[in-house]
């Protein structure tokens, strides 16, 4: 890539980028949301957006790719990609099997069933316990990070020269986000493929990574090996990336032995449910089963215990964790919380109302009462409407008195977006601005409780501090309540004066933050902290291709 510049009406977003990525090599691309990242890989892929004017080479294995789609010559040859909206990328219409063999048989030459036999092995080697059972579910069927792993099996299926990978862990634990690094290094260092990491998580390009290619603000500020970049960053934004990463820590929490919010020293240790001792939502004996279609000829559902007599309760104004790996659980539990599923058995009860799903308007109570930050921003965003008019829209359908105008600026203003962006549409928008707005839409009504799927993971680390001091204010300031699902644990640490541990449908440890992290009593807690991970050290080697 040599001199890309991409201008979008009449403001330049890539200001004269210039990338390199060897044969076999894996190179990191950093940056903020917003810093040009993902128009960079769009490049790469011969796609820019419609009303773009782009200058410039980007050249792959000798053939100039710059504009292919626009040519209507598809995407770029040679480049298999994994991009940062799992939900959007993949059909919901038809079966996980089927998109994941249809590479296989094209790329590899494979039959039905010897695709299918390849297409399990790969699901296993993203994590999956049940490859069989995921090949005959729908996207819709899959959690985040459920859909983020299959996105990585179909891009390796493709056998590519060159794998770009937009973001590729952001939705996942960090066990599940080990593996699935581990895999990319595994299977582009088999294929003797390129790997092009597009991501904000310094410590995932540390540790995948030998070269990193610094962005901000549309330019390349710095290009180095990865080990300079940790020990002798040169420029002041990539020292703010890597001092922020290695600040990112659990250590101070665990020292403490008191909540998260211990680093800015806001509370002390205090026992479970202490916020107000007023129960505003409690879940009791919750179970839910769903039934995924077995093998076509046998004709038979297999059973799939998503939930299994889950208890749990959240005070008023209090801020609760609930961690656990990918397919643990966590989903189908917000969504039965939501009212937007009925549970098997069990009950969910709101201020001591009882909470299930209803076709009219018998449940607006509880939405005015509750707000929801979705995890996938792009599919939770009306594509047709600007950012204020989404944040608007709840302000409007629950009748918020006062001056909305106000409020929306007061709102994008908290999450960190310049007024500007209140005209812009979702498409105009990077992975990050689009969860900002997502965040802005949720709070501005100021909800009783805000339940929050994973509503940073899409952020740099600079902006994930700022958004999760927004959240920290707006509890304080108003006595709202949080349940915040996450698998970042420094994010539940910062937040949480409690955190519940999910596996396999069961919540298996609830108890205060700072007692969890200090000493965690369930195998399973033990294995989310030990995953954390840490920049190397100045002494440890840096990953070398194969």
């Amino acid at each position: 890539m040599r001199g890309l510049v991409l201008e979008i009406a009449g403001r330049r977003v890539l200001n004269g980028v210039d990338l390199d990525v060897a044969a076999g090599e894996r190179v990191a691309l950093l940056g903020a949301s917003g810093s040009g990242k993902t128009l960079t890989a769009m490049a790469v892929l011969g796609r820019q957006p419609p009303a773009a004017a782009v200058r410039g080479s980007v050249r792959l294995h000798g053939t100039e790719v710059l504009g292919v789609a626009a040519a209507g010559r598809g995407r770029s040859p040679g480049v298999a990609a994994v991009f940062q909206d799992s939900l959007s990328a993949l059909n919901p219409l038809v079966r996980t099997g089927t998109q994941l063999c249809a590479p296989l048989r094209r790329h590899g030459g494979l039959g039905p069933e010897e695709a299918r036999a390849a297409a399990a092995e790969l699901l296993a080697s993203v994590g999956f316990d049940r490859p069989r059972q995921i090949l005959r579910s729908y996207p819709g069927e899959l959690s985040g990070g459920q859909r983020q792993r299959v996105c990585i099996a179909l891009a390796v299926a493709c056998r590519q020269g060159l794998v770009l990978a937009d973001e590729p862990t952001t939705a996942l634990d960090m066990v599940t986000r080990n593996q699935v690094l581990g895999v990319l290094r595994a299977q582009t260092g088999a294929r003797s493929a390129a790997l092009l990491l597009i991501t904000h998580d310094v410590a995932a390009a540390a540790g995948l990574c030998e070269r990193a290619v610094v962005l901000d603000r549309g330019r390349v500020v710095e290009s180095a090996p990865m080990a300079e970049i940790l020990d002798a960053p040169r420029h002041e934004y990539t020292r703010l990336l890597v001092g922020a990463a290695r600040a990112t820590s659990l250590v101070p929490a665990r020292a403490a032995g008191a909540t998260g919010r211990s680093r800015r020293g806001a509370a002390q240790e205090a026992p479970a449910g202490a916020a107000t001792g007023v129960a505003l939502l409690r879940a009791t004996g919750l179970h839910r089963c769903y039934r995924v279609r077995g093998p076509r000829l046998l004709g038979r559902t297999d059973p799939v215990r998503a939930l299994r007599g889950v208890d749990l309760d959240v005070a008023a104004g209090e801020r609760i964790g609930l961690v656990g790996a990918s397919g643990s659980g966590k989903s189908t539990l917000l969504r039965v919380l939501l009212a937007l599923e009925a549970p098997d058995a069990g009950r969910v009860r709101f201020r001591d109302r009882g909470i299930r799903p209803a076709r009219t308007n018998a449940l607006r109570w509880y939405r005015r009462a509750v707000q929801y930050i979705a995890q996938d921003p792009a599919s939770s965003l009306d594509p047709r409407m600007t950012v204020a008019d989404l944040v608007a829209e709840p302000l409007a359908r629950l009748r918020v008195p006062g001056n909305h105008r106000a409020a929306i600026a007061h709102a994008l203003e908290l999450v960190g977006l310049p007024a500007e962006h209140a005209a812009r549409r979702p498409r105009e928008l990077s992975g990050g601005q689009a969860q900002r707005v997502a965040i802005a839409r949720a709070i501005a009504t100021r909800p009783t409780l805000l339940i929050a799927d994973e509503p940073v993971s899409g952020l740099d680390l600079p902006l994930r501090e700022q958004v999760v001091e927004v959240l920290d204010r707006m509890c304080a300031a108003t006595g709202m309540g949080l349940l915040l699902v996450s698998h970042d644990l420094s994010v539940v640490a910062a937040l949480c004066e409690r955190t519940a541990v999910m596996w396999a449908g069961e919540i298996v440890e609830d108890r205060p933050t700072g007692a969890l992290l200090a000493a965690p009593e369930h195998p399973r807690t033990r294995e989310l902290l030990a995953a954390v991970p840490e920049l190397p050290t100045t002494d440890a080697p840096v990953p070398r291709a194969g």
